[in-house]
Parts: structure tokens; C-alpha cells; sequence
């Protein structure tokens, strides 16, 4: 049996001022484009079965524009499909906090083949593909300790479909993370997992396939990361993961303020954002460390105007030096402060920024290429898999 997985679509999301020419905010016109990218590429792939593992839509009252057009472009997925099974669970940004409220996912059940699950943990049959999918949505979360959860003997194909973070996964600490070994065993022919951003395999038969935009809290942790969905065989337990075209989203290199000059500075603001060759329309961050507030006053104003004309978003983070910075004095590498600390990858931007290369070497490709190396060489948790 072959899976098709996508997760966290945010549909509804909302950010920044711009819009479209239809007069909708361009970054909902993005991550619904990403979403319909999404749907013409599974009905290519033509999947046994397809799965929405949480988060559909980013808030429980979505827009009435994301919410007409998902109905239509899932209406038209299911008629093609001719009503093949595709199961969807709620995950947290949709699951109202009161039960009574219902929840907006009901209404795609109208649609052929479409089931849904948003109260509770549910077991589904399917009988079609002599499937069991065990779905644990956002709600769901607090049985997992309470019950045994087991794939039903009876059947060829056991699934078990979860919005949440298991332990391990997230660089952060989790004040509950989800018990993985109640999760992650064997005897499910699939685990498909929502809630986490980034496409990380847990398992060989456990894997979250992301988002499809860049919606979280944070994007910029998630620059360069791709997004996509994930295309699945059950029987040899293999998967592929199919990347869609996105936003643009670049964390340039910092720019340590400390001993620069007002015209160094603005050189050093401009040239960082001219080296990025699709700027217009990207969204991008530039971070400034140890800027003293006399410098501040001397930043160029037409010039962040222009950059922000041409970039969908750009977000100049401006931070004071810490308290007892002197110029020359490198930021420790052990600072607990978000707000003065600088990540190795950062470092290795800033060191390879000006080192002398051949004149055949792309500096930005082999900047780049350091920091996928350092990426994967990092000390993880055991629980913790790149998905590479």
C-alpha cells in the first residue's frame, strides 16, 4: 500500500502587511498555493491512501476564502480520486479549547472518501485496503498514557496517525513530550506524525513530513530546511520525500557592529542582501550584534526602505552590545542569552565570509556547504534523526 503524508498546512495563515492583487495577505495566498502544489503532485503519484496528520488549518475560524477554496481543491483531489480513502486528523491550531464548539474539519466530511477525527482517539477501518488506522489527533493526546495502543491482528495494513511531539524530536525542552516508546514500535506498518515543522524521519517507519510553508512562531530556524510531504510504501517500508517550491526564506549571515564604521556597516547591510539572488519577494532577517546606539543613529534609512520595498519582508534585528562588551571581544560561544549569542553556524558565516578563496569557488555555495556539514555533524539526542 502506498501513503500519501503531509502535515501542518496552516491554511488561514497570515503574516506581514502585504497583498495580493486580489487583495488577500500574499503569505496566505503562499502557503494555500503550497497546498494545491501539494494535492496535483499526490494525484499524480496516485497513492492507495492519503493522510493529513493535524493542523490543516491554523486557526479554528479560518478565513472564509482558505477555507472555500481548500473545500473546492479537495472536492476536485477526491473526485479524480473517484472517493479513494483520504483521513484527516485535527491537530492543535484548529481543536477548539471548548468540545461543545465542534470543529471546522467536519465539514470537509461532506466530501467523497473524506473522514475525519477531532475529538478523541479513534480506531478506523478501512475496509477497502484492509487498513486499521489507530488516529490519535491533538485532543487525543492525553489517552496515550492510559491506553494500549496495538495494531488489530485482523488486519493487512496497520497505521497509527498522531498530532504531537515525541520526545527527543525538538531541539527545545518539552514540558510533556510524548512517551516514544509507546509510539515508535515496530508493528505498525506506518507511524505518520504531525505538529513538527521540519521532515525528520524517527524512525524507518516513523516519520514527520513537515510543513508545507514556512508558518511557525520562528521561520528563520527553519531557513533552508525544505518543505514538502512524504509518499510511502507500506510493504517495503521505504519512503520518498517530495519537496515543493516555496517562499524564499534567508537568515543572512550576522554582522558584528563592533568595530565597524557607519559606512562599513551599511556596506556590510547592502552587500549581504544584494549577494541573494532571488532578494525580491524572499523573506529575510538581518541580524546585528554590538551595535552601540551612536551607530544606530547612523544605520541608512533609504537604504532599509529599498530593502524592504524589494523583499516581501525584511526584518532588521538590531542588538545592543551586552553589558561589559569592549570592542575586539568576541562574543563567548557559551552565552546563555539569545540576544548575544552567536550559533557555530554563525560563526563559520562569519569566518568564511572573508576568507580567501580561489576565484573559482562560490563563496555563498561554500559557505553554504559548512554549514550543511556542521548541520549534520552535530551532537543529537539519541531519540533525534535528521531525516537525511
Amino acid at each position: 500500500m502506498r501513503i500519501a503524508h503531509l502535515s501542518d498546512v496552516h491554511l488561514g495563515y497570515r503574516a506581514y502587511s502585504r497583498t495580493n492583487e486580489h487583495g488577500i495577505n500574499q503569505r496566505e495566498a503562499d502557503v494555500m498555493r503550497a497546498f494545491r502544489t501539494a494535492l496535483r503532485a499526490i494525484l499524480q503519484a496516485a497513492p492507495d491512501l492519503i493522510v493529513v496528520t493535524g493542523d490543516l488549518f491554523h486557526t479554528v475560524r479560518p478565513s472564509n476564502n482558505s477555507l472555500i477554496t481548500a473545500y473546492r481543491f479537495l472536492l476536485d483531489l477526491q473526485t479524480q480520486r473517484k472517493g479513494a480513502p483520504l483521513v484527516i486528523i485535527a491537530g492543535n491550531h484548529e481543536t477548539p479549547r471548548v468540545v461543545e464548539s465542534g470543529c471546522i474539519l467536519a465539514l470537509l466530511t461532506h466530501i467523497p472518501g473524506v473522514q475525519v477525527v477531532y475529538d478523541q482517539m479513534t480506531q478506523l477501518e478501512l475496509p477497502t485496503l484492509s487498513a486499521n488506522l489507530l488516529c490519535i489527533p491533538s485532543r487525543g493526546i492525553g489517552e496515550i498514557e492510559q491506553r494500549v495502543l496495538e495494531p488489530n491482528p485482523t488486519a493487512r495494513w496497520n497505521l497509527m496517525l498522531l498530532h504531537g511531539l515525541l520526545e527527543g524530536v525538538t531541539p527545545f525542552v518539552l514540558e510533556r513530550p510524548i512517551n516514544r516508546q509507546k509510539i515508535v514500535r515496530e508493528e505498525w506498518d506506518y507511524i505518520a506524525l504531525g505538529d513538527w515543522h521540519l521532515y525528520t524521519q524517527v524512525a524507518p517507519n516513523a516519520l514527520y513530513p513537515g510543513a508545507t510553508e514556512f508558518t511557525s512562531t520562528n521561520i528563520w530556524d527553519e531557513a533552508g530546511k525544505p518543505k514538502g510531504w512524504i509518499l510511502y510504501d507500506a510493504a517495503t517500508r521505504t519512503h520518498e520525500f517530495r519537496e515543493i517550491p516555496t517562499r524564499p526564506v534567508y537568515d543572512l549571515t550576522p554582522i558584528d557592529a563592533g568595530e565597524l564604521t557607519a559606512a562599513e556597516l551599511n556596506d556590510a547591510i547592502e552587500s549581504r542582501a544584494n549577494a541573494i539572488k532571488d532578494f525580491e519577494g524572499a523573506l529575510v532577517r538581518q541580524r546585528i550584534y554590538n551595535l552601540f546606539p551612536e551607530l544606530r543613529s547612523h544605520i541608512d534609512g533609504d537604504l532599509i526602505r529599498e530593502l524592504k520595498t524589494r523583499a516581501l519582508h525584511y526584518q532588521l534585528d538590531l542588538r545592543p552590545p551586552r553589558v561589559g562588551f569592549r570592542p575586539g571581544q568576541a562574543i563567548p560561544a557559551n552565552s546563555d542569552s539569545e540576544e548575544t549569542r552567536l550559533t557555530l553556524a554563525d560563526e563559520w558565516r562569519i569566518f568564511a565570509r572573508n576568507y580567501l578563496l580561489p576565484a573559482e569557488i562560490d563563496r555563498e555555495a561554500f559557505i553554504e556547504l559548512g554549514v550543511r556539514y556542521l548541520e549534520e555533524g552535530e551532537v543529537v539526542s539519541p531519540y533525534h534523526h535528521s531525516g537525511q
